[in-house]
């Protein structure tokens, strides 16, 4: 079971051009996508994606963008995890635990590093470099993906 980083479930976001590479990670999320989850975390990141899209004046895409973020929702529902107390303090052990070895991580990948090993997913994320600050396991997709769970 896998917990999709905000870069990986946006490779299917409406209007995405897509290389080779990222038509079979697509192909991929299609084939998985009973044994895929989503942070709650990443919801939020969509949903500022598209309130600056309609701040900047891009309504036609962010309007898709708002459906897709529905479709999502409705699709993904009870898979999409909270970032509950346990979840939240594991994240904020693991946020410093990379800035005192001098990293400067995000939170939000925290958060979603947090969530996928309290619920026991495996994240994947193409931002290897970000992920690689909390010490646990990860799967970037560019450098293949598992056939089956």
């Amino acid at each position: 079971m896998y917990l999709l980083d905000t870069n990986v479930i946006s490779l299917v976001a409406p209007a995405r051009q897509l290389r080779a590479a990222e038509v079979r990670i697509a192909e991929w999320l299609q084939r998985m996508s009973d044994r895929l989850h989503l942070s709650v975390v990443t919801t939020a990141e969509v949903e500022s994606g598209i309130s600056q899209l309609n701040r900047n004046g891009a309504t036609a895409k962010a309007a898709a963008l708002s459906a897709w973020l529905e479709e999502l929702v409705d699709r993904y529902a009870i898979r999409i995890h909270p970032l509950d107390v346990q979840t939240a303090r594991l994240a904020g052990q693991l946020y410093d635990r990379a800035v005192g070895n001098g990293h400067k991580p995000v939170f939000e990948d925290a958060a979603i590093v947090a969530t996928a090993h309290i619920r026991n997913l495996t994240v994947v994320t193409r931002n290897s470099t970000h992920f690689s600050h909390f010490s646990l396991p990860f799967i970037n997709p560019y450098d293949g993906l598992p056939l089956n769970d």
